[in-house]
């Protein structure tokens, strides 16, 4: 009877499983970011597994992803193909460094300021973020104040 070390078992079998799912939950997703173009939307969408919806309006275009997990993403594009507004919603915070995108260091800036719990309300020149929630319901919103279309409110972006 021949013995297969434990050793080789594990590396053959179980190393490559593990390396996988590794790979698969520590990517993030990729999809429009804040102030970005429309072109990497459906990427985001096959990365996500997410269902799609879009919703056109005079003043812009509404894309909302909706992944298996429950959580929706948002993205508000203005007539020119950028991406103007983000917002989200559901049991799992998103990656909020792919969201804001190049905004992300400024969030974590203003962010650094603050000692309490609760919800972020950053307030800055031209660009304004808003998120809350708790184990299991999150929400937020970011957009950029120069770019939202005339004639759109903002409390309409969430």
């Amino acid at each position: 009877m021949q013995t297969i070390p434990l050793a080789s078992t594990l590396f053959r079998n179980v190393l490559p499983t593990c390396a996988f799912f590794a790979l698969l939950l520590g990517s993030s997703p990729a999809s429009a970011a804040l102030g970005g173009d429309v072109s990497s939307i459906g990427a985001g969408q096959t990365h996500l597994l997410a269902s799609a919806r879009i919703q056109r309006a005079a003043t812009h275009v509404m894309h909302e992803l909706q992944a298996p997990t429950g959580t929706k993403v948002r993205e508000y594009l203005g007539n020119d193909g950028k991406v103007f507004a983000v917002s989200w919603q559901g049991p799992f915070r998103p990656d909020l460094r792919q969201l804001l995108g190049t905004y992300y260091d400024t969030y974590i800036q203003a962010a650094k300021g603050r000692v309490a719990r609760g919800p972020v309300n950053i307030e800055l020149p031209g660009l304004v973020i808003h998120m809350s929630g708790h184990q299991r319901a999150f929400y937020g919103r970011a957009y950029l104040v120069d770019r939202v279309p005339q004639g759109l409110s903002t409390d309409e972006i969430r």
